[in-house]
């Protein structure tokens, strides 16, 4: 009688383990269908599957004095500052093929990307004394 008892209970463990394991698995790949939403979620998952395939223009100005299209960098980097990963450093200073769209903004740091070892710099209008603006005579 107790090998049946511990059968039963090795049993129920590993049920237990086996639902603990499966269960986060199942969670995860939980579907909604579209038939079971309302009009209006019908309406918003349609227009998210539209926007999908949205494609989005950007802008783009001519020069006079040249005939190469000049684009700006509205949310794009203007520039990187390649730096050591060690020492940090900078090496050289990368602009971006775009430009920052008027005066009144600055191609200044924002953050730091890692992965690159490179501070990302980007248009900013109202700038303090404190950003950190890129090198004028860059590349």
């Amino acid at each position: 009688m107790s090998t049946t008892c511990y059968c039963n209970l090795k049993m129920i463990v590993i049920v237990t383990i086996m639902a603990t394991l499966y269960y986060p698995a199942l969670i995860d790949t939980a579907a909604i269908r579209p038939e079971k939403l309302s009009e209006q979620e019908q309406r918003n998952f349609a227009l998210l599957q539209s926007q999908r395939s949205m494609r989005i223009r950007r802008s783009i100005e001519s020069m006079e004095e040249e005939k190469i299209p000049k684009r700006n960098c509205y949310n794009s980097a203007c520039g990187w500052a390649v730096y050591d990963p060690v020492t940090r450093n900078i090496e050289y200073f990368m602009k971006n093929a775009c430009t920052c769209p008027d005066e009144s903004y600055k191609c200044v740091r924002t953050g730091d990307d890692l992965s690159a070892s490179a501070y990302v710099y980007r248009c900013r209008q109202n700038t303090t004394a404190d950003d950190i603006e890129s090198p004028e005579d860059a590349n």
